[in-house]
């Protein structure tokens, strides 16, 4: 008897489809900008929590509902809100990647739209990144917002891409194409827009084919070879940006960014690298690029 599609959400924020017993896709569809809220993170654990448990599922991937932005980053209005308890981002975040990176099924993001900030460090965490080349724009924009990086970019970038490369995403908060992106090794590929679905799929499907012991025995080994962030570093990044947003000059700096156009579903947040260097020259009156 054919399998038949499952399809089932958590919240209407995360879907869920079971393509299979063994390929699921989790889609983020919070329009139009896809922040990350406590709403993303509480579907993201009852998530794991599925993917901990079930002995069918090999591979999971990551994708959106509307192509615009993949995660755009944290929202900082939610933040204001948010519950603070042992099962929020504050607290936990720092569990869930190591769950998600340990845990005995493949994770791919299939990136199509800006990713940025906490957004950016849930791909890191993921075990592989596909982007498209037209679409996908990645970075981390903390140090220009005045603050620190608190959810494992500055564990997982070095990593991946080499000190050096990690010093100039993390310090410029500048955006990257997908084809910058992959040579620096911050994604696995950059791939045209309109074959990146088919792409991730077919891989997806290929991985899903394949029998679950080997895939967990390899995976184990390549993150004991290669190294997973530790988790009393991934805890210090966190207490070290809860301090930054505190700071006067941070809380001023986000306050400008906000009025020129930060959260807003605009040229602010499409181009928010150039956002940063233009909330400086209002600030602080630098020069401006020639």
């Amino acid at each position: 008897m054919a399998w038949e599609t499952e399809e089932w959400s958590f919240d209407s924020v995360l879907k869920l489809t079971k393509i299979s017993p063994a390929y699921w896709r989790a889609t983020f569809n919070a329009p139009p900008l896809n922040f990350f809220t406590p709403r993303t993170y509480a579907a993201l654990r009852a998530l794991i929590e599925l993917l901990e448990h079930d002995q069918a599922v090999k591979v999971i991937v990551f994708d959106i509902a509307a192509e615009e932005y993949f995660i755009a980053h944290y929202d900082l209005l939610s933040a204001e809100g948010e519950k603070v308890d042992e099962t929020s981002v504050i607290f936990d975040w720092a569990n869930f990647v190591l769950r998600l990176a340990r845990v005995s099924v493949v994770s791919i993001a299939q990136i199509q739209g800006p990713v940025r900030g906490h957004g950016s460090e849930f791909i890191l965490a993921c075990d592989m990144r596909f982007g498209s080349i037209e679409k996908a724009i990645f970075a981390q924009p903390e140090a220009g917002a005045g603050v620190h990086c608190g959810g494992g970019a500055l564990e997982w970038l070095p990593r991946l891409v080499n000190r050096s490369r990690a010093l100039e995403i993390v310090l410029g908060g500048e955006d990257f194409d997908a084809v910058t992106a992959a040579q620096y090794g911050y994604i696995n590929r950059a791939i045209k827009d309109v074959e990146l679905s088919s792409f991730v799929d077919n891989f997806a499907r290929r991985i899903a084919g394949f029998d679950r012991k080997p895939l967990l025995e390899t995976k184990r080994a390549v993150n004991d070879c290669a190294g997973l962030p530790r988790l009393t570093d991934l805890l210090a990044s966190m207490q070290t940006f809860l301090r930054a947003v505190k700071w006067p000059e941070t809380e001023r700096r986000v306050k400008t960014l906000f009025e020129m156009g930060l959260q807003q579903d605009g040229p602010g947040e499409r181009e928010l690298g150039k956002l940063l260097h233009e909330a400086s020259v209002r600030m602080y009156g630098a020069e401006e690029d020639k």
